[in-house]
């Protein structure tokens, strides 16, 4: 086995023989990076659970290498050195005493860009950034991935400070994943493939952008398994999409216990997932900056006959593997020469009382959703800890008090968020569904909260610029969550109400 030292001497060896060999091609070759330095403190799952330690430290480094033939042909290669971050002392992560970790260097991206001759048409292909719109985060709801697909982007209609532009991407999340075993037989890599199929029509005036988008997921009924590899690494709900794409399961069980068996026999051969969308921002009216978006999606993998998880003494019935739903946001920023006070808004559709028809929540890829640092995905390192409220907007309402880069000392800036999370799903789900146990990360969608459920959070960042390449940041986060004990039954135990994070973080660029 290859050690990280050899792994990654052979991936700069190779980088430089790609140099000399065409450097007679005047090609020019860049870099760009990252290096992160992070330690925190918290009680949010890794840290501080079931015997866990509350304090870690850890490194990771990325770095881009593009080759640049001319304005119209090149590929870049993003390297990650700690793929899911080198725990300082880990032997594993390579980060302990006289060790080299052999599974801490990854490919993030890697891809071509090249211009379609005598055309206006951009074409990447590889593994890529795959992001849907977004203006009210600026990062997407549904889908926002590193993934293996191809893009193209060409424009429309130009006429002045007016444009019309089309932007296609397929990409496939997962393929040749799964094996399994049916009636006594093998069958591997046999329908698991995942593909995504998106346009997306930016429209751009002075002073405002309008971006309608559609996707298409064709979604194999093996393409959800077999992708846990690694996954003490990492967080389920990066790894495994399951909870943002189907519906509740019942009586607290996994993806596999519920669906080895019944699934495979249910005859559900192919899934079908369909999103469409449109995001605003307005910026004309200076210094307001106004952004509004709507998402609808729906994913149907079938139905299971005789189902009976959800009420084990009653007689089976049909369960609808379908997940349908919607969300609307809204973003108002006001600038000032200090900071920029503002806030945002949104209501995601929840379940009703019955878990037979499926679920009525906006079906995501559990893409990082940067809103809060703690709750949702929006912390300035992303690898410190993971999300006490998960990943979408989907099941609750929300609303976000900011103010965001408030510097009155040079080079020194702050973000103070408050915000206060509501439950949009029936507060007889937990107990029609037979949720014995909280939902959990990798097959449910992670904080599940009923209506007569919410939570608070309060953050506080502060980033100083110690040199004009070198970043130092101080967060802190707390999230008070509030689980109904007459609607979980005990279940709720399980989830700590006071959550929080400390952490400091290093951050070079190059």
């Amino acid at each position: 086995m290859k050690t990280f030292g050899s792994k990654l001497f052979c991936l700069l060896f190779c980088a430089v023989f790609m140099l000399i060999a065409v450097r007679g091609n005047a090609v020019d070759f860049k870099v760009k990076g990252a290096f992160d330095v992070s330690f925190e403190t918290s009680n949010v799952i890794p840290l501080g659970v079931k015997g866990s330690d509350s304090f870690q430290a850890l490194q990771r480094l990325r770095f881009q290498l593009d080759a640049v033939a001319s304005e119209n042909l090149s590929g870049s290669l993003l390297v990650t050195v700690g793929t899911n971050g080198q725990y300082w002392g880990s032997a594993k992560d390579g980060a302990a005493l006289g060790s080299d970790g052999s599974n801490v260097v990854g490919v993030r991206a890697a891809y071509i860009d090249w211009r379609v001759p005598q055309t206006e048409a951009k074409i990447r292909m590889g593994i890529q950034p795959l992001l849907l719109p977004g203006f009210v985060t600026d990062w997407s709801a549904v889908y926002g991935q590193f993934t293996s697909g191809v893009t193209v982007n060409s424009p429309v209609y130009e006429n002045n400070d007016f444009s019309v532009g089309s932007t296609f991407f397929w990409g496939r999340p997962y393929n040749d994943n799964s094996q399994n075993t049916q009636d006594g037989r093998l069958e591997k890599n046999y329908l698991d493939n995942l593909d995504v199929f998106a346009l997306v029509l930016p429209i751009k005036a002075e002073g405002i952008k309008i971006s309608p988008w559609g996707m298409y997921a064709l979604i194999g009924e093996n393409s959800l398994r077999g992708i846990n590899d690694n996954a003490s690494q990492r967080e389920p709900a990066v790894y495994a999409p399951r909870g943002g794409l189907m519906p509740i399961l019942g009586s607290g069980m996994n993806y596999f216990q519920t669906f080895e068996k019944n699934y495979r026999n249910a005859g559900n051969t192919w899934g079908n997932g369909w999103w469409g969308g449109l995001t605003v921002n307005l910026s004309q009216w200076e210094p307001w900056d106004v952004a509004f978006e709507g998402t609808y999606g729906r994913v149907d993998m079938g139905e299971l006959k005789n189902y009976t998880q959800f009420d084990p003494k009653a007689a089976g019935k049909t369960f609808q593997l379908l997940r349908q739903g919607w969300y609307a946001a809204m973003r108002v920023d006001y600038k000032l020469d200090w900071g920029t006070p503002g806030v945002l808004a949104w209501y995601g559709s929840g379940d009703d009382d019955n878990p037979y028809n499926g679920s009525e929540r906006l079906p995501v890829f559990n893409t990082p959703w940067p809103v809060t640092p703690l709750g949702f995905g929006g912390g300035f390192f992303d690898l410190d800890s993971w999300k006490v409220l998960g990943h979408n907007p989907g099941g609750m309402m929300g609303f976000v008090g900011s103010i965001k880069d408030v510097s009155f000392i040079d080079d020194l800036q702050h973000t103070l968020k408050l915000a206060y999370f509501h439950g949009t799903n029936s507060s007889d789900m937990p107990r029609k569904a037979n949720m014995i146990s909280y939902p959990t990360r990798a097959d449910g969608p992670m904080a599940y909260l009923t209506t007569t459920d919410h939570a608070w959070e309060a953050s506080l960042s502060n980033t100083y610029k110690i040199y004009e390449n070198l970043q130092v940041n101080l967060e802190g986060a707390y999230v008070k969550l509030h689980l109904d004990s007459d609607t979980w039954r005990g279940a709720e135990d399980s989830q700590f109400n006071d959550n929080w994070r400390v952490s400091v973080s290093f951050r070079y660029t190059f």
